[in-house]
C-alpha cells in the first residue's frame, strides 16, 4: 500500500499547470525593448509556424487551416520573411547565434523548397546562422523522391515525418489521408536523399469511432508494437510517440459529444511500457520520455520554448526569451496585415521570473529523464526549494534515484512523467490555442486573457 508521501508525489506530477495570465502587448517600442532586455544568452532557437494543411485531421489541437490556393501561401511566406526582418533589424547589434531552426505546423512540407533557402538567407542577414533547417513532413508530400531531394538541396537537413501509424485502421481513426505505404516511402526517400536526421512521429491510443473505425485496446497495442518496429527497420534515426489528445476545439470533438468515441485513457501506462521495452530491446537511447533514438541527439521542434531563448515567427507562434514570453496573433489575415504595416504581430505577453524559469527548466529536464546540476549551473539557476522537495519525494516513491550529477528517472518515473507531460500539453498549449483563436481580429482583443 502506498504511503502518504508517495501518493502526494503522484498527485503533484499529475496536477495541471497553474492558471496563466497574459496581457496585451504594448507599443512596438516597449515590446522590442522587452525582447532585447530579457534575452538569456547569445544562442537562440528559431521556430517558424506554417498554419496550412491539405486537410484537417479529426483531433488536431494545433493552430492550422486548410490551404485554399497557392497565392494565399505565397502571401503568408512573404509576411514571414518580413517579420524575420522586423525582429532582425531590432536585434542585429546583439550578435545573436541561431543554434537551432525548426519549422512546424500545420504542414511545412506544403511549402515550396526554395522558401527554406530564402529563409536561411534572410536570417543570415541579421543573425549568425549556426544551424540547418528541420521541418515537419506530411508523408504524402515526400512520396516524390525528386521533391525530397529539392528540400535537401535548399538547406533542409532534418525531417520529422508525421507517419502516425503504419496501420490503415489507426490512420482512419484519426482522419489521416495518407496510407501506410506513403509513410514507409517518405522515410525511405528521406534517408536516400541524405538528411542527417530522420524522425518518425507515431500516435498511440487513438480513439475508436463507433461505426467508422473501431479497434479494441489489444488491437491498438499490437499496432503500436508493429509501428515502433517498422520505423526502426526502415532506418529512422529517431521515433517519437504521443498519446492522442482529443481537444474540444478539434473537428472530431462533435463525435465525442454524440457518444461515438471511445478512448481508454487509463491505459497510457501500457503503451509507454511497450515503448520502453522496445527501446531497451533495440539498444536505443531514450532522449525524452516520449522519444527514443539511435544516439543522444534529438529532433525537437520547440523544446527551447520551455526555457528559452526561442524566437517564434508566424501566425500563432510562441516565443520565450528566457524571462519574457509572448504569442503572435492566431489569425493569418490579421498577421499578414500587421506585418505589412511594419507592426509586430505579438498580441499577448507575460514576464517570467527567475523562479519560473528554474521550474520550467526542471520540468524540461524531467521530460529528458535526468535532472543535472551542471545544466542549472550553466544557466545561473538553482533547483527551486519546492523542486528539491519534489525530487526527494520522487526518490522515496521509487520514481527517481540520486546520481553523482543529479537525479535520473526510474522506469516507473518515466511513465509518470510521460503522463505529466501529456497533462501539461492538454491543460496549457491546447487550451491556449482554443482561447486565442477566438480573438482573431486584434480589434476584439481584451486587455488580458486567463488560461485555466
Amino acid at each position: 500500500m502506498l504511503d502518504s508521501g508517495v501518493l502526494r508525489v503522484h498527485r503533484l506530477l499529475r496536477r495541471g499547470p497553474a492558471p496563466v495570465r497574459f496581457f496585451r502587448v504594448g507599443s512596438g517600442g516597449s515590446h522590442v525593448e522587452s525582447v532585447r532586455g530579457t534575452l538569456a544568452g547569445r544562442g537562440v532557437g528559431i521556430y517558424i509556424h506554417m498554419p496550412y494543411c491539405r486537410s484537417t485531421c479529426l483531433f488536431c489541437p494545433y493552430f492550422r487551416g486548410v490551404l485554399r490556393d497557392r497565392g494565399e501561401l505565397e502571401t503568408y511566406l512573404e509576411a514571414l520573411l518580413r517579420e524575420v526582418e522586423l525582429y532582425g533589424r531590432a536585434l542585429e547589434d546583439l550578435d545573436l547565434d541561431v543554434v537551432e531552426l525548426h519549422v512546424g505546423g500545420g504542414t511545412p512540407s506544403l511549402v515550396p523548397p526554395r522558401f527554406y533557402r530564402e529563409l536561411r538567407g534572410k536570417l543570415s542577414e541579421f543573425f549568425n546562422l549556426r544551424s540547418g533547417v528541420g521541418i515537419e513532413v506530411n508523408p504524402e508530400d515526400f512520396r516524390n523522391p525528386q521533391l525530397v531531394e529539392e528540400f535537401y538541396a535548399c538547406g533542409v537537413d532534418e525531417v520529422s515525418i508525421g507517419v502516425q501509424s503504419f496501420d490503415a485502421r489507426v490512420l482512419r481513426s484519426i482522419g489521416r489521408k495518407h496510407g501506410p505505404e506513403d509513410g514507409a516511402r517518405a522515410v525511405e526517400n528521406s534517408l536516400r536523399a541524405g538528411f542527417r536526421w530522420v524522425n518518425v512521429d507515431l500516435m498511440f491510443l487513438t480513439p475508436s469511432i463507433r461505426g467508422y473505425a473501431e479497434l479494441s485496446l489489444d488491437e491498438k497495442l499490437r499496432a503500436f508494437r508493429r509501428d515502433l518496429g517498422k520505423a526502426v527497420e526502415l532506418g529512422a534515426h529517431q521515433v517519437t510517440y504521443y498519446a492522442t489528445v482529443v481537444p474540444k476545439g478539434s473537428p472530431g470533438y462533435r463525435l465525442v459529444e454524440m457518444g461515438r468515441v471511445n478512448q481508454e485513457v487509463d491505459s497510457v501506462d501500457r503503451f509507454v511500457e511497450e515503448a520502453l521495452d522496445f527501446a531497451e530491446d533495440r539498444g536505443l537511447h531514450l532522449t525524452r520520455v516520449y522519444s527514443a533514438s539511435r544516439g543522444s541527439y534529438e529532433y525537437a521542434t520547440v523544446n527551447l520554448e520551455m526555457v528559452g531563448p526561442l524566437l517564434g515567427f508566424g501566425a500563432g507562434a510562441w516565443s520565450n526569451t528566457g524571462y519574457y514570453q509572448y504569442v503572435n496573433v492566431h489569425d493569418v489575415g490579421s498577421y499578414v496585415e500587421l506585418v505589412r504595416e511594419g507592426r509586430y504581430p505579438a498580441i499577448y505577453s507575460r514576464g517570467l521570473s527567475r523562479s519560473s524559469r528554474a521550474w520550467r527548466l526542471l520540468f524540461d529536464q524531467l521530460s529528458a529523464t535526468a535532472v543535472r546540476y551542471d545544466t542549472f549551473n550553466s544557466l545561473g539557476l538553482g533547483i527551486p526549494l519546492g523542486g528539491r522537495v519534489l525530487l526527494n519525494l520522487m526518490v522515496l516513491a521509487g520514481l527517481a534515484r540520486r546520481t553523482s550529477y543529479g537525479y535520473r528517472l526510474t522506469r516507473r518515473g518515466i511513465v509518470e512523467v510521460y503522463k505529466s507531460v501529456m497533462n501539461y500539453v492538454v491543460e496549457l498549449p491546447v487550451k491556449a490555442t482554443e482561447v486565442l483563436r477566438r480573438y482573431g481580429n486584434p480589434a476584439n482583443l481584451p486587455e488580458e486573457v486567463l488560461i485555466e
